[in-house]
């Protein structure tokens, strides 16, 4: 049977939103030249998301309000071609008042394509294999949500010397709207460039060191709010 993974367990996730930048530029003006020495350890990759929520849009609701315990639930794959849905993870994150954690429910060995099925025959396929390979109240949750949003970024890793902090950049932020059939006609796009300090808390009072070097505010900057805001002013406008 699959077991969901958590990941580092309760951990920071600082974002800092800069405007009018390269992300070739913030990596080499910021992330490469302070004292912690960060070497990126991973090749560039695009990561692909389709968000869920309820009718009343509950989890968006729960962000923008800031509520202390909130949910985010999300499929994730990777490749440049969004269509094409393969090995996906479902993953729940979780927030506890400034720290987080992070289920995944891997879904190897399955692909699947925008372009060629329907939306809700792949969330069916989906929903069964969670249900068999995983856990049948994490199916029947998922099958009281619907997809809400689609997005799409590249993304480059960074790690520190000491191994306590990494560091995420992400860029070419792009967004859909699920629920037309032919979404790439709702493509909407920021031109932010998103740094992303993950580290455990026992790290916290040492990484004050280090965001004294970073350039610019903490920002809240959460894709899946700024997403939906994007698309539903663009529909409305």
């Amino acid at each position: 049977m699959g077991k969901a993974v958590a990941e580092n367990n309760h951990r920071y996730e600082r974002k800092f939103l800069y405007e009018g930048i390269t992300p070739e530029d913030l990596i080499e003006t910021v992330v490469l030249v302070n004292s912690f020495c960060f070497r990126e350890i991973f090749h560039r990759r695009t990561v692909n998301n389709i968000y869920y929520d309820d009718q009343s849009m509950s989890f968006y609701h729960q962000n923008v309000s800031g509520d202390e315990l909130r949910d985010k639930y999300r499929l994730r794959w990777y490749g440049d071609a969004f269509e094409s849905i393969s090995n996906p993870v479902l993953e729940i994150k979780k927030k506890y008042g400034v720290v987080g954690d992070k289920l995944s429910f891997a879904l190897s060995g399955n692909t699947y394509n925008l372009h060629d099925q329907p939306l809700a025959e792949i969330q069916k396929i989906i929903h069964q294999n969670i249900g068999e390979n995983h856990t049948r109240e994490l199916a029947l949750k998922l099958s009281n949500l619907t997809p809400s949003l689609y997005n799409s970024y590249e993304r480059r890793y960074f790690l520190s010397d000491c191994g306590n902090y990494r560091i995420t950049i992400d860029y070419n932020m792009v967004f859909y709207n699920p629920h037309f059939s032919e979404y790439t006609m709702t493509k909407a796009q920021l031109p932010d460039v998103v740094l992303e300090l993950k580290y455990k808390v026992i790290n916290d009072k040492e990484s004050r060191k280090l965001t004294q070097t970073l350039s610019a505010r903490l920002s809240k900057n959460s894709k899946y709010v700024r997403g939906i805001d994007l698309i539903h002013h663009q529909q409305s406008s």
